[in-house]
């Protein structure tokens, strides 16, 4: 864990380095936890105030002030002010941009009582859907962003499944395998339904 953050922070500093620096902090604190939390927020703060613009950096680091307060509830009174300004920021700013839509509904979908809303989650997720699939046909250099598609397919079958409507679960579910094969939430999703080999 710790060589895999000291070799973010020696990476090249050029625009494109240090956006994906701040995409593999941001998986890292995901996939691992409380650990990689404060490297992650670090990048994040450091690239929304080079770009205030930078609508996805200011997506993530709503997302992952959302998983510091999971870890201590109480975070709540300082952080859920900035959740929201960064949340309004990403979107003044990257509205067409698919990774700012589906995270925006990542945060909606898992914000606690009574602050989450699954309907808008599933509207923000919705309309990342659509992004996703006018990206994954004109994006062509493999340097730009293209990630998040299985993420916001896997969460659009969970409301799905919430709903009681199983084939469009599936439909979505079976879409994010699509993206990554490897995608596990997916596969737990279909094994869930049924489906005994997750496909």
């Amino acid at each position: 864990m710790e060589s895999g953050l000291r070799a973010l922070e020696q990476a090249p500093q050029d625009e494109l380095s240090l956006y994906w620096q701040a995409v593999a902090g941001f998986n890292l604190a995901l996939c691992t936890g409380e650990e990689a939390l404060p490297h992650a927020v670090r990048v994040l703060k450091a690239a929304v105030r080079r770009d205030p613009q930078d609508a996805e950096s200011a997506i993530m680091l709503a997302v992952l002030y959302g998983r510091q307060i999971a870890v201590k509830p109480i975070r709540a009174l300082w952080l859920g002010r900035k959740i929201t300004a960064l949340r309004e920021a990403a979107l003044s700013s990257g509205a067409n941009n698919p990774r700012v839509q589906s995270l925006t509904g990542s945060c909606w979908f898992h914000a606690p009582s009574p602050f989450g809303d699954h309907q808008l989650a599933f509207d923000h997720l919705q309309k990342a859907a659509e992004l996703y699939e006018i990206e994954q046909a004109s994006v062509l250099d493999f340097r730009q962003p293209r990630w998040g598609a299985a993420e916001c397919y896997g969460l659009l079958g969970d409301i799905r499944v919430e709903r009681d409507d199983n084939a469009a679960a599936r439909r979505y579910y079976q879409a994010a395998l699509r993206v990554n094969p490897n995608y596990r939430p997916a596969r737990r999703g279909l094994k869930e339904m049924g489906d005994e080999n997750g496909k």
